[in-house]
């Protein structure tokens, strides 16, 4: 192991890279690797409890579109209605609340459904509507931004290990980076950083919300309170790698810019 590690390291400092700056730049890059697969299982857990919840049925057996009317007219909400997503909105926003049609829309896969998970993301899109409502700064904000939301999740991953891919097929054939690549892989992850920040704070917000209107209205039982919880954290927990992860990307960029500056410094004596 240790002799692979020098070899990378003199891959670098061949090119005219400091010592210190390629072990730092190999060091951010394994971690990179680490958090991207932790990321993709956590992805992976979050998909399976998800559709396990919704296998499940609640014993009040309503469906997750009249609960959530339910509570939206109990909220003071009238205006607000609940609809199935369509195919592209479902795609890039998933299960969403937009606040300029004023309307909550949910995935086909638990749209009219009275499974346990339909029925708490239902009263999750219900708690950021409300959130929306009360003027909280964060979900309008989030709300408003829900464009940077097509750099979140489902781009977030696979452009950080694309760009990865990028970088290092770039330094073998061209021993640089491409200062356009990275511009704008910086500007994807800078999106996807925006996307996570806002998400967190409200997201949090919305399944606390959602957990609180679910025990006032007797919604679910104990035992199906704690299914959805489930699903709720592991959503959370799977924002929180993800961040990080764009994080170790954002640090790995900087390092490459460095590194190229002391390469073309190199190249130019």
């Amino acid at each position: 192991m240790a002799e692979y590690f020098e070899k990378a390291i003199a891959f670098f400092t061949d090119k005219g890279v400091t010592r210190g700056l390629a072990i730092a730049y190999i060091a951010v890059s394994a971690l990179l690797v680490v958090m991207a697969i932790i990321a993709l299982v956590m992805r992976a857990i979050v998909m399976y409890k998800y559709f396990d919840g919704n296998k499940m049925q609640t014993s009040g057996g309503r469906t997750c579109m009249d609960v959530a009317r339910q509570a939206l007219d109990e909220a003071g909400l009238k205006d607000v209605q609940v609809k199935k997503a369509g195919f592209f909105r479902a795609l890039f926003f998933g299960n969403s609340y937009s606040l300029s049609k004023k309307t909550i829309f949910l995935r086909g896969t638990i749209a009219k459904k009275s499974s346990i998970t339909a029925v708490g993301v239902a009263m999750q899109k219900v708690g950021i509507a409300k959130l929306i409502n009360s003027g909280d700064k964060a979900a309008l904000t989030r709300n408003r931004l829900q464009v940077f939301s097509l750099f979140g999740p489902i781009l977030l991953i696979p452009v950080i290990l694309i760009g990865a891919i990028i970088d290092f097929a770039l330094f073998r054939v061209f021993g640089t980076f491409s200062i356009v690549a990275i511009a704008l892989d910086g500007l994807i992850l800078l999106a996807g950083i925006i996307v996570t920040l806002l998400n967190l704070p409200v997201e949090k917000n919305g399944n606390e919300l959602a957990l609180e209107m679910i025990e006032k209205g007797n919604i679910l039982t104990e035992e199906e309170k704690i299914v959805i919880r489930k699903v709720f954290d592991a959503y959370m927990m799977a924002y929180i790698c993800e961040f990080i992860m764009a994080i170790l990307r954002i640090v790995q960029l900087i390092l490459e810019i460095v590194m190229n500056v002391q390469i073309a410094n190199t190249n130019n004596e």
